[in-house]
């Protein structure tokens, strides 16, 4: 009798109502930015570094797409390449770079520099003319895939480290091959761990004597050859101790034969003899004068002094011979408000979002109108620092979760910052991660977090305590190949974006497979390579599509509704969107990462489904205003508003409950239930 009283209560109310539902097809609109407004760096990530004979330092700033002069104390010369911000600034032109990563500076002052992306070296005179180049991508003689480092003997001879082909290849001044060695392991690409072989080789120095040192990324070691690549030696171990390595990237000598190599995972620089016997060392993980974020690149200058490219902290630091820290350039200090690489997004039940600004190592809050509100974090591993944060979520007591990716970590905050809690360790066990990214809560305050490279799903309640997981790697429904964002929908399903494989996939609470749909390709309903994803209280799902320059909107069966987004810096354009999140009043906020704002998009003639009460004895107009179809004062006509309706009937709470309308069981009354309700008249 109960729900049949409930029914026909809501089907009076329905019949006695006009419906309007929205239009088919779909448009979103620009209706803001903020965030924006960020100083120039003088960097953005450089990698590698050179100091000619007279003290001038080249720099090679890497995703400026383009090399930069310097004095010793850091005084700007000149600059040469592109003269864009991010991807804007790439080029394959003479002259142009596409992710410059290694160079290196002759006797005559040519500087040289591996094009990565372009895979060829391109060789300039000391104020930036384009002078040769040569390579195309290939594993032949003289061809590239992935080169990094560069060096020059005295004689001119150019070696140059060819990263994903596992090899060195030596070429005269103006590019013509003369040897190669490495790249004959029985693996990919050449690779191997053998004396001479190579995994992932980067750096490369030539000492005074001709010997050439390389560092062997993948097997954490550093190898030394004679200058036709016989092998001499190798020291290294992988780990953290003296002579140990975590990812060594960069290399130089002095004139004294001793050796300089940054350990970019320990984030550190490490001095040996010739022969591989420790010597010092200096560095830690941080911003503070002397400590480094990832350091990949590493010069030595002729009165001994070291300059380092702290790629993360995007700077330049110097040193004297004992590694005490002389100065600095580069990165600005972040203002509030000010966003670099804002990575996720989310939002409380008051509009305020939450923008994890990776770049800054920290969480900044805002108001819904863009409002700076507060911030919390620094580059560190202690509480309530950060390691580069993605993922971002908030519960319904509106803690705030951040996904703490290179910490390997979650952390848990109050919405104004202050540290509640933490957990997780890297490796593969229940409760432990290898590269967090995605991370979402459900109505329950459980919380789901996308363990990227374990290619699993781990569920957890909201103090950490360890509940389930799923996944695995692979192509099947219900395996990942690096899930990245996440999300739950008022039901509690659950949505993964599986990176790799290009696709979304739709899950239960506890896992089980629904559905899927995606495939690789730039076309409606298609993905390359997708970031992060969002649900609005309707159900629809939302994908950030960051190389077709994209968000794309689906039903929650994964049908395709709509997509807006082009690649550029204007208005309503984007260079790299990742972080995505919808608000209670339906604005879309997303982060465009490599213009370092938050875009906000709202649906053009969105006209949610309404009803309009009519009749005898309802109520027309709950607050006095005249506005009776916006009783929450949201700015929209939504479900919440007749929810609302409901809850100040009097007639309603002397006959029923608010809870009877709870026709699905989650325990809410929500949009679901009115589906159920149409679809039951």
């Amino acid at each position: 009798m109960k729900s049949s009283s409930i029914l026909y209560i809501f089907c009076a109310l329905l019949l006695c109502s006009s419906v309007q539902a929205g239009p088919v097809n779909e448009t979103y609109a620009f209706t803001g930015t903020w965030g924006l407004a960020v100083p120039e760096s003088l960097f953005s990530s450089p990698s590698g570094i050179a100091v000619d004979g007279t003290e001038i330092v080249y720099v090679a700033d890497t995703y400026n797409n383009r090399i930069q002069m310097f004095t010793s104390t850091g005084t700007f010369i000149t600059k040469w390449g592109g003269d864009g911000p991010g991807y804007s600034g790439r080029g394959s032109e003479d002259g142009q770079f596409d992710y410059p990563t290694g160079i290196a500076v002759d006797g005559a002052g040519n500087v040289y520099v591996t094009d990565t992306g372009n895979n060829r070296v391109q060789k300039f005179n000391p104020v930036g003319m384009f002078l040769a180049k040569w390579g195309t991508d290939g594993a032949g003689d003289g061809e590239f895939s992935n080169p990094e480092g560069i060096a020059v003997d005295g004689a001119g001879t150019v070696y140059v480290v060819d990263s994903y082909n596992n090899r060195v290849q030596t070429f005269t001044s103006d590019g013509t091959f003369i040897t190669k060695w490495g790249g004959d392991g029985p693996d990919w690409g050449g690779s191997g761990s053998g004396n001479g072989q190579f995994s992932f080789p980067t750096g490369i120095a030539v000492d005074s004597t001709g010997s050439v040192h390389v560092v062997d990324q993948g097997n954490n070691r550093v190898q030394k050859f004679t200058p036709d690549g016989t092998f001499v030696m190798t020291w290294g171990t992988s780990d953290a101790g003296d002579g140990q390595f975590n990812g060594p990237s960069g290399i130089a000598v002095n004139g004294a034969g001793t050796v300089y190599v940054t350990d970019q995972g320990n984030h550190r620089v490490r001095t040996f003899t010739s022969n591989g016997t420790f010597v010092a060392g200096w560095g830690s993980l941080g911003s503070g004068d002397g400590q480094f974020c990832s350091p990949y690149g590493i010069a030595i200058d002729s009165a001994g002094h070291a300059y380092v490219a702290d790629t993360e902290n995007n700077r330049v630091q110097t040193f004297d011979t004992a590694g005490k820290f002389i100065a600095g350039w580069g990165d600005a200090d972040p203002k509030d408000g000010q966003c670099k690489y804002p990575y996720g997004l989310a939002h409380d039940s008051a509009g305020n979002v939450y923008v994890t600004d990776t770049g800054n190592h920290r969480v900044q809050k805002f108001a819904p109108d863009g409002t700076f509100v507060a911030k919390w974090g620094s580059l560190g591993s202690g509480d309530g620092q950060f390691y580069i944060p993605r993922g971002i979520a908030v519960d319904s007591s509106e803690n705030v979760y951040v996904a703490d990716a290179r910490n390997q970590r979650v952390q848990k905050f109050t919405s104004n910052g202050t540290f509640l809690a933490t957990w997780g360790t890297y490796g593969s066990g229940d409760g432990q991660f290898d590269g967090p990214r995605g991370i979402a809560v459900d109505g329950a305050d459980n919380v789901y977090v996308t363990d990227t490279y374990n290619n699993r799903v781990q569920k957890f309640t909201s103090d950490g305590t360890f509940v389930m997981e799923w996944g695995g790697y692979g192509s099947g429904d219900g395996q990942f190949n690096w899930p990245y964002g996440i999300a739950v929908d008022g039901t509690e399903n659950v949505y993964v974006v599986d990176y790799n494989n290009n696709r979304v996939q739709k899950f239960t609470s506890n896992g089980t497979f629904v559905t899927k749909w995606g495939s690789r390709g730039h076309g409606d309903g298609q993905f390359m390579y997708p970031f992060e994803i969002t649900v609005d209280s309707a159900g629809d799902v939302y994908v950030v599509d960051p190389n077709s320059r994209r968000v794309q909107k689906f039903t929650s069966t994964g049908t395709f509704v709509t997509a807006w987004g082009t690649r550029g810096t204007g208005d309503g354009q984007f260079q790299w969107p990742l972080g995505i999140t919808v608000d209670g009043a339906g604005k879309i906020y997303v982060a465009d990462f490599d213009n370092n704002r938050v875009e906000i998009f709202a649906r053009v003639g969105a006209t949610p489904v309404i009803l309009v009460p009519g009749g005898a004895g309802l109520p027309t107009d709950t607050r006095g205003d005249g506005q009776y179809d916006d009783v929450d004062g949201n700015g929209q006509r939504d479900f919440a508003d007749v929810a609302l309706f409901f809850t100040q009937m009097d007639w309603i709470s002397d006959h029923e409950p608010v809870e009877g309308f709870d026709f699905n069981g989650n325990g809410q009354v929500d949009f679901n239930d009115i589906v159920i309700l149409f679809n039951g008249l």
